[in-house]
């Protein structure tokens, strides 16, 4: 069934190691992560694979989420085909699966490409059972040690949302600033800032997440201490907490991941990386991002 293959294929990704030095895995992660916060449990496990044979490419990102109790699973996949250097065509199919209800299905259809400085795609996406489709185009572009990137959805051609951001990694140094808000105007909408500082095997990272209308007035700051065990693998431990007028809620994560490969196949996977390098423990622990395969990188419902 759908959940026993989500575990399977998060896990798969650690077990195909050996097989990215034959050139057929170029990228691999997994993740597992747990978040405490006023005695509510929630853990995620998330795989990604990206396997390419010739000019054809599979990409598939699962997720599988216990919220104190109510499980939420996801599985994006595409199977895309290079039809000139840099230009890909690709078929996608998303499903959702939850406690209360049968697994529902989302289809889509998508082209991107990627040059040497910078990537576009253009996504659409239709919910089966549903009068319900979303166009998104997502793109990045790099220069030096920096990178800007964006994303833009129109949800059933009433609605727009923009999301933009800009990366700058260095060798020790790093710092990630990414903002979301609907077509009402910047002020509906909220920003993540985030830094990284690394020490030989040991790193240390800030964030906070602010409301863009009373920016830096309220929120959640956090910060957390990561340790990387070799080049593919990584623990992290932190702590988040409120200010101003949120109210008052800490939040304690603990994180284990393992990476391996280069670039993502698809644009739309790098600049959701992207997105999530800025994205606070805070909205991670809430498990919106398993709709981000209709709703767009970096997005969620709701702060």
């Amino acid at each position: 069934m759908m959940k026993t293959s989500l575990i399977a294929i998060a896990g798969a990704t650690v077990a195909l190691t050996g097989a990215a030095q034959a050139g057929e895995v170029t990228y691999g992660a997994a993740e597992l992560s747990y978040y405490n916060a006023d005695d509510a449990d929630v853990t995620r496990l998330q795989g990604d694979i990206d396997y390419m044979v010739n000019k054809f490419a599979f990409t598939a990102t699962a997720k599988a989420i216990d919220y104190d109790g109510d499980n939420l699973y996801t599985l994006n996949g595409t199977l895309g085909y290079e039809i000139t250097p840099g230009f890909t065509g690709y078929v996608k199919l998303t499903a959702f699966d939850f406690d209360t209800g049968d697994t529902d299905y989302a289809y889509g259809l998508g082209v991107d490409y990627i040059g040497n400085t910078f990537g576009v795609a253009l996504e659409y996406t239709t919910i089966d059972d549903e009068d319900f489709e979303t166009y998104n185009l997502n793109g990045y572009y790099g220069f030096g040690a920096s990178t800007v990137f964006g994303s833009y959805v129109s949800l059933d051609g009433d609605y727009s949302l923009y999301s933009l951001g800009y990366d700058y990694d260095a060798d020790v140094f790093g710092l990630t600033v990414a903002t979301t808000f609907t077509e009402d105007g910047i002020d509906t909408g909220y920003s993540s800032f985030a830094g990284t500082y690394q020490f030989g095997n040991f790193g240390v990272k800030a964030n906070v997440l602010t409301g863009n209308d009373d920016l830096f007035d309220s929120g959640f700051y956090g910060i957390a201490g990561t340790y990387a065990v070799n080049d593919r693998v990584t623990v992290e431990a932190g702590y988040d907490t409120t200010y101003g007028d949120m109210g008052d809620v800490d939040l304690f994560s603990l994180k284990l991941s393992f990476e391996m490969g280069g670039d993502r196949a698809r644009v739309t996977d790098r600049v959701s990386d992207l997105f999530d390098k800025a994205r606070s423990p805070v909205l991670s622990a809430e498990g919106f991002d398993i709709y981000e395969p209709v709703y767009g990188p970096g997005l969620v419902l709701g702060f």
